[in-house]
């Protein structure tokens, strides 16, 4: 198991901060957009959210390709590079909890897991079974959450067992992120 070195952090933390920058442009677009006019009572009331393996964008910051469990449930290893990133449609006017199936594995320890909702930490718990929870804060005139989630070990199959032929550089097992929309958290805008 790697850990974290000082230099990985502040890369890992630099990005973060060159991806903000491009995110607050994309939202300064959506509030000019929202300034335009929005009936906010034409929007139907949120609902639960569950992104899986097979809803992962091909292209989504640290997600290897699709594969199946031996009972055929699809999962995603994360691990091409320190972070995984998912951004989601979400109604922000709404607070919503997340629940994250990962699962860790001999050479990856989930509990070492940061989360970070539109590139801020927020703080997470885990249930008995690993799923890291925490909370989305509601954020006026947007439509989207970016989810970051930081776990820095990684693994390479070939090199524990020089009889793989998986050269891939491995960490925890996505099998999907759950949202729930928090009851009497609605605001206008």
């Amino acid at each position: 198991m790697e850990n974290i070195k000082t230099e990985d952090g502040l890369g890992f933390r630099l990005g973060l901060v060159e991806r903000a920058v491009a995110e607050q442009g994309r939202r300064l677009d959506e509030f000019i957009e929202a300034l335009a006019g929005d009936d906010e009572h034409s929007r139907p009331a949120p609902r639960s959210i569950v992104v899986d393996a097979d809803s992962v964008a091909p292209f989504a910051a640290g997600f290897h390709f699709r594969e199946a469990d031996a009972t055929g449930r699809p999962y995603r290893w994360t691990g091409r590079g320190d972070f995984f990133e998912l951004r989601v449609p979400l109604d922000r006017r709404v607070e919503w909890t997340f629940e994250l199936d990962l699962r860790g594995n001999d050479h990856v320890n989930v509990a070492q897991l940061r989360a970070f909702v539109d590139y801020v930490e927020v703080p997470i718990d885990f249930t008995p079974d690993m799923h890291a929870r925490g909370r989305t804060p509601k954020k006026k005139q947007s439509d989207l959450a970016v989810f970051t989630f930081y776990l820095p070990t990684h693994f390479v199959p070939s090199r524990l067992d020089p009889s793989s032929v998986d050269h891939r550089s491995l960490s925890a097992v996505f099998y999907g992120l759950k949202l729930d929309p928090i009851e009497g958290s609605t605001t206008t805008r």
